[in-house]
């Protein structure tokens, strides 16, 4: 006797269209805009499995199909953030007039600006990733590196250095990475006490200042 096996039963039978692996990918999905909801509002401390799955209108059962925990969910939360960011800066950088201090504000303000219209965002991002785990921490550390890399190689050179001038693009990159994190979590935890442009013009002053001369008088040019 012939036993014929569907093509579709290792991919699961489909409901609504759908096949299983598409289901899947909707429900982890919705964890992750769970996510967000609940880490931007509870913190990672005061989110439970119960109420990321509420949040997403779906069981524990389908929490577990898709994450091994809540650390796991936040690291793709993390992650998802980072790159949707990512993708909002370059959009405005690109859609930014040619000149080098037109273009750095375009990208500030993008930044800035997603921190002051999501709060949630600016949680997650400045205050809950510290303090979660050893992979989490790497996580952040990897993923500053990662951003500090796609900004050098999205406008070539930030830096364009003098010969002999003593500095280094990519640590000066870094630092003017560092300062912009460390500039919106101080507005993020002061309340957005400062106005949103004031913001953006002081975090530019310091690319600016950077671009113009470096410790021994002489000029770099910000290559943006």
């Amino acid at each position: 006797m012939t036993t014929r096996t569907s093509s579709s039963s290792s991919r699961g039978r489909a409901y609504g269209g759908r096949s299983l692996d598409e289901r899947r990918s909707k429900r982890r999905a919705q964890f992750v805009e769970a996510g967000i909801a609940v880490f931007g509002r509870d913190g990672f401390r005061g989110a439970t499995v119960k109420s990321l799955c509420r949040e997403a209108g779906l069981t524990e059962r389908y929490f577990y199909e898709s994450f091994a925990n809540s650390e796991a969910l936040f690291a793709e939360v993390y992650k998802t953030l980072v790159k949707r960011l990512e993708d909002d800066v370059v959009a405005a950088i690109d859609a930014a007039p040619a000149e080098p201090e037109a273009t750095a504000r375009a990208g500030l303000h993008v930044f800035f600006e997603t921190m002051y219209r999501q709060p949630g965002t600016a949680r997650i991002l400045l205050i809950e990733i510290f303090g979660i785990s050893g992979d989490i921490d790497r996580l952040y550390r990897e993923t500053t590196q990662n951003f500090t890399r796609m900004l050098q190689e999205l406008v070539g050179s930030i830096f364009a250095l003098g010969e002999g001038s003593g500095t280094d693009a990519r640590i000066l990159s870094t630092g003017l990475v560092g300062s912009t994190i460390h500039i919106a979590m101080y507005w993020t935890l002061n309340r957005y006490g400062d106005p949103l442009e004031v913001v953006v013009e002081s975090s530019l002053a310091l690319y600016v200042a950077m671009a113009r001369q470096d410790e021994n008088g002489k000029t770099i040019r910000l290559a943006l």
